[in-house]
Parts: C-alpha cells; structure tokens; sequence
C-alpha cells in the first residue's frame, strides 16, 4: 500500500488529481497534496481504505468541456461543465490503481433536467451515471469494477450529456454478493397461480445466481433471428420474447401470429416472455407519446372498477362517471387478457412485461407521470389476476425507475433495458444492482431487453447472473442477409454465449410438467388398435405426395378406399401423417380439394371446405416422427362400401424454409400413415 501511495502522489503532482483520506472526502474540503505532506498522508492511508479521489476540474478536458464555478456547492476549485454532445467534446484521467480486484466508484454530479451518461474505463462502457435533474449535486455509486493493476484511465463519453461533473471516488469494492441471490423470492404474487406457472418460478429462482437464461426477441411474426443463431451456434435461445402489438384494438394492422408462435414455441419446450406496444385506444393509434395526444390521466377514476364487467364499466361511461379513455383503457386490456387466456388454456406460462420503459415517457402510458401510471399498472394486475383469472402470468415490472415501482404484491421479477455500446460485453453489475434495488432485493433481477450479450466469463469474474437477457431483434443480431451479424455483438461472443456453461439454452431446459397432472406430461394419446375396429370395415389407403425430400411444402394427395363392411362416419375419421419438421416457424395448413366419389347416386360429393388439419408434437422425435398433421372431416355424412374418399392437403412453414422429407416416417410409406375411426385405430402403423 505505501509503494502504491508514493505512486500515486507523483501521478497527482503531474494530473493534478487529488488523494485525500476518507474523513476528507466526507467533509468535502479539498485536500493539497505536497511532497512536505506527503509521509502524513501515508500515515494516514495506513488506517484507511483505499480512496482515490479525482476533482473534475483536475482533469484533461478538450472541445467545449472546460472547468466552471457556477454551481454551488461543488468540492475542490470548480467543476467540469460544457458537455454539450459536441464532437471532440473529453474528459479523462489516469490513474494509478494498486491491485487487481473490484473497486467501487462515486460519481458526483448535476443537472437541470434527467440526464444519463456514461464511465469508461480504458475505452470500455463501465456503467451508467444518473444525474437526476434537480439541480443539486448527487452521487451515482457504480459496485463492482474490475480493475487490472496498473495505469487505467477513467473518462466520460456523453450519452445526453448536459450535466455537470464533481468528482469520482475510487475505494475498494468487490463483486456481487452471493446473498443478493438467496434473498430473492419465487412465491408467486398471484396465489392461484397454476402448477405450471408455480414450477418455473421455482426453476427460475433455483438457478439464480449460477446460470443465466438466454433469450431473444425476432422479427415481428417470423423467426429470423432464432434461425440465424441457430444456424450459428446449433442451439435455440431458452426464450422467446413476442408482443402483442397487432393484438389491440387500435392497431391498423390485426394479427395473432404471434400467439400462435408461443403456442409452437411452448410445444418445443421454452420459456415465452411477452410485451405490449400498445396502440392509444384514441387520439392516434401509436405508442409513442409524440403520435398520440392520448392522456392517461384523464383515464384515471377513483372508482373500484377492476372487476366490473365491461358492460357495467361502459354503463358507467354513458352516466358520465369515468372517462372514454377509462372504459377504452378496461376494453383494450380485455382484449388482451383473451388472448392470454388462450395461452393459459393451452397451459403456456408467460413471462408478462406489460407497461414497459413507463418512466422514460416515449410510451404513452408513462407521458402521464408516476401517478397516472401506477393506477394502470395496479388496474391491470388487478382485472387480470382476479377478474380473468389468468394464472399462468409471472409478472416482470420493467419501469425503469425506482420512483415507479409498484411495490412488491404487484410483481414477482424486476426488470431492466439496457441497450449497451457496441460490443461493450460488460455484465453490467452496476445496473444489475440497480435492479435488484427496486425491490429491496425481495425479486430476482432480469435483463428484459438489450441490444448487446455480456461476456460469460465476464458474468462469472463479476458474479453477475441476471435471471435471463432478451436481445432485440434486427441489426441488434442479424446482418442484412438474415444472418448473425457483428454489428452489436459479435459473430464470435454470440457463439461463445450460446455454447457457455453460464448460459442456459432451449435444450437445456427442463420439462415441465402440465397444470393438471401430477406426472410428466406425454405426448397425445394414441388410441388402442382393435380388429376390426368399431365398425367392421376394410380400408386401404394409398399417398401419391410430394416426391421431392428437400422442399417448402409437404404435399399429400390421401386416397382412402373402402372395400367393405358398415357405412363410415366422416366425423369420427382421423388420419395421421408423421414427419420431421426442421426449424421452428409455424405452419399453415391448406386443403385444395377433398372429396367422395361414389358409384352411385350422389356419385361424386365435395368436401374441400370440411376439412381441418392440425399440427401436433410427439413430444420428442424417433424414427422420423417428431410431430404430425391430424386430419379431420366437419361433417357427418357417411362413407360407404364402393366408396373413395380423396383429399389433396399442403403444409408450410410461415418462412417458406424447407422440410427434409427423407426420414420422415410417412414419407413413401403408406401403411406408416395411420387412421383412426371413433378413437381406435382402424388401419395403420403407429410409431
């Protein structure tokens, strides 16, 4: 420790930074550093931790950032102001720093409006600084910086600039606690919430803190981006982030492509988070405030209504007792809370980050303020919680502020955006913090969405594992060719994360069992073969498909031929064609003709717009079945003896990718195509 202080007071006589003891930074005073002096300071440091102590004004400062006395209050001869997003615009130190370990960092400084910035330490994105905007002086402290041994040099790049700047204090720190991760909940703030949605919350928390989650937001109604690291990497994300953004009401363009995207991502085993941009019920359909003259607060009533039924919250409305933008705001949630349902009724957990950036005011439901906001999110959790009892939802607040927390029966994570330098790889510990600070450290910590990954090695140095990371979508990981870019996060970290021991993929993740059993969950129930069948007939079938392996549509041309026994009903017929399916885009089902010739009166009967094909997992992929087409008929009309029943199907991936067809089970096999009268299996083998 004396070596490093005969070190640094030289620095200091040559950069002008001063090197006070912790009684002196405290008291604000500033401290002369002489070499008459310099043995009490020695003294001095050998009671004390170690503190580094930079007054701004010391610093080297070019373009139009220079030192100023205006500001009352500051410490030492002045402060550093003039950071004014110009080009050549600097300020930067060097420092000598004694040992290799994690330091923590205060940064002192002002501003007349919320401003936030950045420290970098050796040309590296080290942490956010937050000047709040009052116009006094306020400390962001910034735990656990890794520093190396040796000269660093500590400078400022303007994010939004127009601050001021105090100081920075350097003392030793270390890395994240281990305790911030015990302490974390996973009791679910909703408690009827199902078995589903209670056990991942328990594998959420039992991996906190020793691995993260790996996620990925796509291309809105595809699966470009999960694709292109697919391509990659040979491993899928552990969750999929969608939105609900052409679910609402307002929206121009209506599609619930991306339900049915959670649905087919459920079956392949991950985790699914959803947001909502939502469209401004009036006043413009945008979510950004500027597009919008939508007024949250008008909306607010002082009214219990969150679980009315929206005839009685529009009754309401007609007697003039709450605004139009109240009942808009109840319907849009509505509408909503349907489709959420419809995941719960396929027994799909959502990750749900409603209300998201509230604090930043570019979304319309945070323009309004703090107040307008927590009575929305509030309303929200209530209707949905109570009044459309969706237990599957794990409620993620992503407000961005302490000051907009909700409190903790409003969520069960804390989450945080953070869209980082290019290929800054940080695992952001101070952020993380800040995180885990909203609630007292009560929820586990997310990273909700970013733009760049974190280094695992660095995730590991810092003990940093936030819950999971949900990278954007578009040039935030692909290239203009639709595969992964270097543009954020390069070619070579992107491999690294996806094939790291610290970061959990979609083949990584448990089964989890479905709410209403108490055992695992198997794939549908095939039915029991029984000669003869229910009805004693004999059938033959024959395919006359696609003959290509390698194409973008599986074609079938089923021709079903009924050699004898009793009249058929179409109702209670199902065919069977099991196949591999590569990639992870839904499919669209098309019926281009069905039909039943008979030799005789009515002798030729169409049943194209009857017909309805659905695609189902086995649950885990043999011998070329991983998944099949289930063919049904919405009619009862007999099927005789004499009689042939054909039907001309097609299936397609929503990206047009290609199926590889030469392993498929059914593929040119005819009696691996199975039929099915009445619930038993009447012709057929089945895997």
């Amino acid at each position: 420790m004396k070596r490093f202080l005969r070190r640094a007071i030289a620095l200091a006589l040559t950069l002008f930074i001063v090197l006070i003891p912790m009684s002196a930074a405290a008291s604000g005073e500033t401290a002369g550093v002489s070499l008459q002096n310099s043995v009490d300071l020695e003294t001095a440091y050998a009671a004390e931790t170690f503190l580094y102590r930079v007054e701004a004004e010391d610093a080297v400062m070019s373009g139009d950032v220079t030192t100023a006395t205006a500001r009352a209050g500051y410490s030492g001869t002045g402060y550093a102001t003039g950071f004014t997003q110009k080009d050549g615009n600097s300020w930067s130190v060097e420092v000598e720093i004694p040992e290799t370990r994690h330091y923590t960092f205060t940064v002192r400084t002002a501003s007349d409006s919320y401003k936030e910035n950045y420290l970098t330490v050796n040309g590296a994105q080290t942490a956010i600084i937050y000047s709040n905007g009052d116009g006094d002086w306020h400390d962001t402290t910034i735990e656990s910086v890794y520093l190396e041994a040796g000269t660093a040099t500590i400078s400022i790049e303007e994010y939004w600039g127009w601050f001021d700047l105090d100081y920075i204090t350097i003392e030793e720190g270390s890395g994240i606690d281990p305790s911030v991760y015990s302490a974390a909940t996973s009791v679910l703030v909703n408690p009827n919430a199902n078995q589903r949605t209670v056990d991942i919350m328990e594998y959420l928390k039992s991996i906190y803190g020793q691995k993260t989650l790996s996620g990925q937001s796509c291309t809105l109604n595809a699966n470009t981006e999960i694709e292109a690291i697919h391509d990659l990497t040979g491993k899928y994300p552990a969750i999929r982030m969608l939105d609900f953004i052409f679910c609402d009401p307002a929206s121009d363009y209506q599609s619930s492509e991306e339900v049915n995207i959670a649905l087919e991502w459920d079956k392949m085993g991950g985790l699914t988070t959803f947001q909502w941009h939502w469209h401004a019920p009036k006043g413009g359909a945008s979510f950004y405030t500027e597009n919008t003259t939508f007024d949250l607060s008008k909306a607010v009533t002082d009214l219990d209504i969150g679980q009315m039924s929206l005839e009685e919250i529009e009754a309401l409305y007609q007697a003039g007792k709450i605004s139009e933008e109240c009942y808009l705001i109840v319907r849009d949630i509505d509408v909503i809370s349907g489709y959420l349902d419809k995941l719960q009724q396929a027994d799909v957990t959502v990750l749900w980050r409603p209300l998201h950036e509230a604090s930043g005011g570019w979304f319309w439901w945070g323009a309004a303020g703090v107040d307008a906001y927590q009575w929305l999110y509030k309303l929200m959790f209530e209707r949905q919680t109570y009044y459309h009892k969706l237990n599957n939802l794990i409620w993620v607040w992503n407000g961005q502020n302490q000051d907009w927390y909700p409190g903790d029966e409003y969520c069960d994570i804390a989450g945080t955006d953070i869209y980082a330098e290019k290929h800054s790889y940080s695992a952001l510990p101070d952020q993380f913090m800040k995180t885990v600070n909203y609630s007292g450290g009560s929820k586990m910590a997310t990273l909700s969405e970013n733009g760049v990954m974190m280094d695992p090695d660095l995730m590991v140095r810092d003990n940093t594992y936030w819950l999971y990371f949900a990278v954007w979508y578009g040039d935030f990981i692909i290239d203009s060719t639709g595969q992964v870019g270097d543009t954020y996060t390069e070619q070579t970290m992107v491999n690294k994360v996806y094939n790291s021991d610290a970061v959990i993929t979609l083949d990584e993740l448990p089964e989890f069992e479905d709410s209403d059993s108490d055992e695992t969950p198997t794939p549908t129930p095939t039915p029991t073969p029984t000669p003869g069948g229910p009805a004693d007939v004999t059938l033959t079938l024959n395919n006359s498909g696609n003959g290509q392996t390698s194409t973008n549509t599986i074609t079938n041309s089923f021709r079903i031929y009924h050699a004898g026994g009793e009249d058929i009903d179409l109702s209670k017929l199902v065919l069977r064609y099991y196949y591999t399916k590569e990639g992870i885009a839904p499919e669209n089902f098309y019926c281009d003709n069905a039909a039943l010739q008979v030799d005789k009166e009515p002798w030729y009967v169409t049943y194209t717009g009857q017909v309805t094909g659905e695609y189902l997992s086995m649950g885990k992929e043999e011998a070329g079945a991983g998944r099949y087409l289930e063919i049904k008929f919405n009619t009862a009309d007999k099927f005789m003896e004499g009689a042939t029943l054909t039907i001309n199907t097609r299936t397609v991936k929503t990206d047009w990718s290609l199926y590889d067809q030469s392993d498929d089970y059914s593929y040119g096999k005819d009696g691996n195509i199975t039929v099915y009268y009445d619930g038993q299996l009447i012709l057929g083998t089945e895997p």
